[in-house]
């Protein structure tokens, strides 16, 4: 996941900045789905099964609820700037900060899974 996010944001970042539009842009189709498949069994990994179901909705409530907001925050960007490669560079910027995010579930996660009563 972390290769796939890193290789998303570093072609984004080339997508605003290169000439090569076409090559740039099937790249980037090829490298950003290479994490979304892991991405989408963390939700189950917490969730037991018979909490799944409302656990996934909130899930995916949460990401499609995101995906709008994510994006008039790079159009508002590309607006004042002028430029859009601000959203571009916005974009990349958040895929940067997902590592620290799967960091951060994991250490959660770990958390969870402690047993209450520490062994000898």
């Amino acid at each position: 996941m972390v290769a796939g996010w890193i290789g998303f944001a570093l072609l984004t970042v080339l997508l605003s900045r290169s000439g090569q539009v076409l090559p740039v842009v099937i790249a980037v189709g090829t490298v950003c789905g290479l994490p979304a498949g892991a991405i989408m069994s963390l939700p189950a990994r917490v969730l037991e099964p018979k909490t799944r179901a409302i656990g996934m909705g909130i899930f995916y409530t949460v990401f499609y609820a995101g995906s709008p907001v994510g994006s008039a925050i790079g159009g508002k960007l590309a607006t004042s700037i002028g430029s859009a490669s601000a959203a571009l560079d916005f974009g990349a910027a958040v895929l940067l900060v997902c590592p620290a995010i799967l960091w951060l579930y994991h250490r959660i996660v770990a958390g969870q899974h402690r047993p209450a009563i520490p062994s000898p």
